[in-house]
């Protein structure tokens, strides 16, 4: 599918229809989490030493502390995002002003590909990063400051009015930081290092030497030709009905002074956030594949488990069946067939819904129709065992609303597949039949989008 973008959900009786449509924003996905737990720690800059870094407030796992990696990421699959696909550390820096700790509402990452000159590679499990200025003292390109009601912008607000709209009356500060986007495709984390009583004064950023920020063109530097989604963090601060930010201050590194740990703070321009890459691997291929290299704005719409079709074919009401064709099409007396390899390991990530993904539309009228979905047998293959019309059972699974706007739609067969894994079948059978007296057309797995079972 080309040009496309998530555009929403639309309820219809029972089925789920997740359309993309054409996007005015950048492609890419994005993940909301919420604030998780506050810690002095920060395993990046300080591995394996509990309580010498600054205090940070962190989202995403809820494991996170100063022995966090991959390793212990993963091993935690418990999170505060909304796709439950990430289990990835997220921290910043803690904020106070005179009136006391502001406690963060959330951290939302949108993964962009705002220059989409060369394809853009997931992102690699493990990898750590920084960004911002520990150090900051003025306005900095990568980290950007927005007030509820205004635009973004570098230079650090003193006050963010109070608001009032449909959510409430309220004052909020975003603070919003980007990464580097590319990669030397070799190191994963810094290497060994030295780290004394001077670390508040040291170039943070620096020992990140294996990832850069792309050139103007678009381009990846040289020495670092991997392109990967550009993150920027966002920070949302809710501050009621006080809007002064003139004794706002970040938290820095604590300094030794005869041996008490001193804490510092700096001013808002110390601004910057630390990652820890630990998406479920295929889940993250999908939001480069689909969102970021797909030229769609994908948002959260990222699955927990995919399963694309292995064979599919369509039978016509006249027997003539066809396995290769980029279209499946079921007008009045055809059947489209299609199976899916069930997903495995499924008790390893959390999920609530599973779907049959397709890109289809009405190509006889305007006019929306509803399809049904049947379970199917998994005997046949689109090569030497071609299915027959009675591979299509007559087990109801679920069904399909459309209209004649080509687009991805996510219909609801949650308990058909739960059924297949229980029973640990191998391959999971799906038909599709037509009873509006209209044609409608599918996009197979040799076209555009293939089908494919989508668990979220």
């Amino acid at each position: 599918m080309k040009n496309g973008n998530i555009k929403g959900f639309v309820y219809v009786f029972v089925f789920v229809v997740l359309s993309y449509s054409q996007s005015s924003f950048a492609a890419g996905f994005a993940v909301t989490c919420a604030y998780s737990h506050t810690k002095p720690d920060d395993s990046i800059v300080y591995p394996g030493q509990p309580g010498r870094a600054m205090v940070h407030d962190f989202f995403g796992n809820t494991g996170t502390d100063a022995y966090s990696d991959y390793t212990t990421l993963n091993a935690n699959k418990v999170t505060t995002c909304d796709d439950k696909a990430d289990v990835s550390a997220y921290w910043l820096p803690q904020l106070k002003r005179a009136s006391g700790i502001v406690v963060p509402d959330s951290v939302k990452t949108y993964y962009k590909n705002d220059q989409p000159v060369v394809p853009e590679n997931p992102i690699p499990a493990g990898l750590q990063m920084l960004a911002g200025d520990h150090n900051g003292t003025g306005p900095k390109p990568q980290v950007n400051y927005l007030c509820r009601g205004s635009g973004y912008t570098t230079v650090a607000p003193t006050t963010c009015p109070v608001v009032t709209d449909s959510t409430g009356t309220y004052s909020q500060l975003n603070i919003s930081v980007h990464f580097p986007d590319c990669w030397n495709g070799a190191k994963l984390k810094p290497g060994s290092r030295s780290i004394g009583n001077d670390a508040h004064i040291m170039n943070y950023a620096g020992m990140i030497d294996y990832m850069a920020y792309r050139n103007s063109d678009g381009t990846c530097p040289a020495g670092f030709p991997v392109k990967i989604p550009e993150l920027q963090v966002n920070i949302s601060y809710m501050l009621g009905n006080d809007p002064d930010l003139t004794t706002a201050q970040l938290s820095m590194d604590p300094i030794l002074v005869d041996g008490v740990s001193v804490p510092q703070w700096g001013s808002l321009y110390t601004a910057h956030a630390d990652f820890i890459n630990a998406w479920k691997i295929d889940s993250m291929k999908y939001a480069v594949d689909k969102c970021s290299n797909g030229n769609m704005d994908c948002d959260n719409a990222i699955p927990v488990y995919y399963s694309a079709a292995t064979a599919d074919a369509w039978i016509s009401a006249a027997g003539t069946v066809s396995t290769s064709d980029p279209k499946l099409q079921v007008g009045p007396g055809d059947i489209i067939l299609m199976k899916f390899p069930t997903p495995l390991n499924t008790t390893d990530y959390p999920w609530q819904s599973a779907s049959l993904q397709t890109m289809a539309q009405n190509t006889s009228s305007s006019s929306a129709v509803m399809l049904d979905l049947y379970g199917a047998s998994t005997t046949w293959n689109d090569r030497d065992t071609p299915p027959k019309t009675t591979d299509c059972t007559k087990q109801y699974v679920g069904g399909i609303y459309l209209d004649n706007v080509n687009q991805v739609r996510l219909n609801d067969v949650t308990n058909y597949v739960k059924s297949a894994i229980a029973a640990g079948t191998p391959m999971i059978g799906i038909c599709v039949r037509n009873s509006s007296g209209m044609t409608v057309v599918f996009s197979s797995r040799e076209g555009a989008f293939a089908p494919a079972l989508y668990l979220k």
